[in-house]
């Protein structure tokens, strides 16, 4: 950032303005192991209801209820059939991460601390505590490059180290109870209260 706002200040205060700690990893809360800063997943929700946001109101929501319903239960399906420990995108993760290990240089310390070099910048890896200096292994929750290294000139396996957050079992625990079938609209319960009223005429554009 400072080097942006010597190069440009009105960059910097315009983007100042965008609220930097809601979007920028650095101000990102550790232990989430989540490190997406994207709005794919309401950009996705978004296409999923297309058709359901042309109805009224509880057509509208009985139908997402729906989408949901039948969406959770299909994930269910998916992690109680997977055969691996993690989920596939975990394991695409990890041999990723293992492949980049490659790359670093390990010095050991002392008290299972020890000092990774990559790219010709030097990080502190804590085993005990689970941390690099890089952050992304507290926050994703899976070992960084860093780690990887040092993990493998221990001659230990990286999936030990990973958060039990992307296992089979988790993934099957979120998707377990779903969402319940709901009655159709006539075989509702009555509460002897007067009907929903249509809005009253009038003259002029709606």
């Amino acid at each position: 950032m400072a080097e942006l706002k010597a190069y440009n200040p009105q960059a910097y205060a315009t983007l100042q303005l965008t609220n930097p700690l809601t979007w920028s990893r650095a101000f990102f809360k550790i232990g989430t192991c989540c490190n997406d800063n994207l709005n794919n997943l309401s950009e996705s929700f978004n296409i999923t209801i297309r058709q359901a946001r042309k109805k009224p109101l509880l057509d509208l929501l009985e139908d997402i209820r729906r989408q949901c319903m039948v969406r959770n239960a299909k994930r269910f399906l998916i992690a109680d059939r997977l055969k691996t420990r993690f989920t596939k995108r975990a394991h695409a993760e990890i041999e990723k991460i293992i492949a980049g290990a490659g790359n670093c240089q390990r010095l050991m310390a002392r008290h299972n601390i020890h000092e990774v070099s990559s790219n010709g910048v030097n990080y502190r890896v804590d085993m005990n505590q689970r941390i690099c200096g890089c952050r992304k292994w507290q926050m994703v929750g899976i070992p960084c490059i860093h780690a990887a290294c040092v993990i493998i000139g221990k001659k230990e396996k990286v999936e030990d180290y990973v958060s039990d957050y992307y296992t089979k079992i988790r993934w099957r625990e979120t998707y377990r109870d779903g969402i319940m079938p709901v009655q159709g609209m006539p075989l509702w319960p009555r509460l002897n209260r007067l009907p929903v009223l249509p809005p009253p005429w009038r003259k002029g554009n709606p």
